[in-house]
């Protein structure tokens, strides 16, 4: 057990959660126009398991849940902006109103930034939930592994979702871990200095910067500290006050967004935010470097699959192996893997990239790929893929859902470098 244990490691209620509109959302406002900050929306039925086949093992990959904002920067500085215009005499009533929002935030989140909350702590306990709803009486014996980052929010979200999986099955034994050990393989986002590099200065820059140039709307910063500054400023502003609108309804704050922004101006941010994390993280046309930063992670998951697979013992003892990170861990991954509506295609232009690949849809707070392992009468082993609790087929053209595990290995090695 030990040894089996040791190489998956290192090679590592609300079902509605998320599925409402979110607090803090005005109707014409669609949840997607959040992005990344959007709590996950998870479908009210899931695919039941084949007759056919015998679940043997679950492997996933999972966001943390809904967070408030990572720190106070984006809150600070959007203060700035407004109290300099104060000073200056243009400080609007409109730009009173986000202050006192702003301080709202502060109150609100003081002590808990980047930190899980009530959401995040709903979703993962909805997701954990569903999949034993999917596979009744899978995790009623044996054990699963889960780790995670050493970031609060990623272990929370960790405990969060073992504690109700361990609830809902008394004898289910758990090993929960969490540290830096896992950083080259959870966050190589940081570890991967090449990559790393490449988000702060690389050649997606130019085309990000030209598009937000032409693109991000003036009107929602001047009707908040007027006008008479230089554009760039403003847009600056404007990008400033999207970050925090976004937020709310993850934080669970009521704000009517509408008082700051027209449904045109917030898709527009949304627009240019969602441009800036496809060619940071996926968009292969500019770089490769995303991809191969995220190559350990898929190599440990076609690993720790293959042991437990072709490992009748493992089979009998190991149930699950469940991994906790963030949106910049999945982003590169799921494009890497070739999943449905996470990869960017070469037609794509910035002004049309939305129509391709959306952040919202690809990792949402809460975003998890599940992949559920079936073996057949005959003892070949298929694979069944949920993103974001929905199927999915992970194979190109695939005729089923439901795929051969060693054509998806196959097809997921060929996408690594050699």
């Amino acid at each position: 057990m030990k040894k089996i244990a040791a190489l998956v490691l290192c090679v590592s209620a609300a079902l509605a959660a998320g599925a409402q509109l979110p607090v803090g959302m005005d109707p014409p406002f669609p949840p997607s126009l959040g992005g990344t900050m959007m709590p996950i929306r998870l479908p009210e039925e899931f695919p039941a398991a084949p007759d056919s086949l015998t679940p043997v093992f679950v492997n996933h990959i999972g966001r943390h849940g809904a967070r408030f904002l990572s720190s106070e920067k984006k809150v600070g500085d959007l203060l700035s902006s407004l109290e300099a215009a104060r000073t200056r005499g243009s400080l609007t009533r409109a730009g009173e109103e986000m202050a006192a929002l702003l301080q709202t935030v502060r109150e609100k989140t003081d002590g808990r930034w980047g930190q899980l909350d009530s959401l995040g702590e709903a979703e993962q306990r909805g997701i954990a939930s569903r999949l034993d709803a999917m596979l009744p009486g899978f995790f009623s014996q044996g054990s699963i592994i889960a780790i995670s980052t050493f970031v609060p929010r990623a272990v929370a979200s960790m405990y969060g979702f073992c504690h109700q999986l361990g609830s809902l099955n008394p004898d289910l034994q758990m090993t929960a871990s969490s540290g830096r050990e896992y950083d080259s393989l959870l966050r190589f986002f940081d570890t991967d200095r090449r990559y790393a590099d490449y988000i702060r200065h690389g050649g997606w820059r130019k085309t990000y910067d030209g598009y937000s140039a032409a693109n991000v709307p003036v009107a929602p910063a001047i009707r908040l500290v007027g006008g008479g500054r230089p554009k760039e400023e403003l847009q600056e502003i404007t990008m400033r006050v999207y970050a925090v609108l976004q937020s709310l309804p993850a934080a669970g704050i009521n704000a009517g967004i509408s008082r700051f922004m027209t449904p045109e101006e917030y898709r527009a941010c949304y627009l240019a935010d969602n441009l800036k994390h496809a060619l940071q993280r996926t968009d292969t046309r500019f770089s490769d470097l995303p991809g191969k930063a995220a190559e350990g992670l898929l190599r440990e998951i076609i690993d720790s699959s293959e042991v437990i697979v072709s490992t009748a013992e493992a089979r009998r003892l190991i149930r699950g192996v469940f991994r906790f990170a963030h949106a910049e861990t999945l982003m590169p991954l799921f494009s890497l893997m070739g999943l449905p509506g996470c990869t960017v295609p070469q037609e794509a232009t910035p002004q049309t990239l939305a129509d391709y690949w959306n952040d919202s849809f690809v990792s949402p707070l809460g975003a998890n790929l599940i992949l559920v392992f079936y073996a057949a009468p005959s003892g070949k082993a298929y694979v069944q893929a949920l993103l974001n609790g929905r199927q999915i087929a992970p194979l190109p053209a695939a005729a089923s859902p439901i795929v051969p595990w060693t054509s998806l290995r196959d097809f997921w090695q060929k996408s690594m470098l050699p």
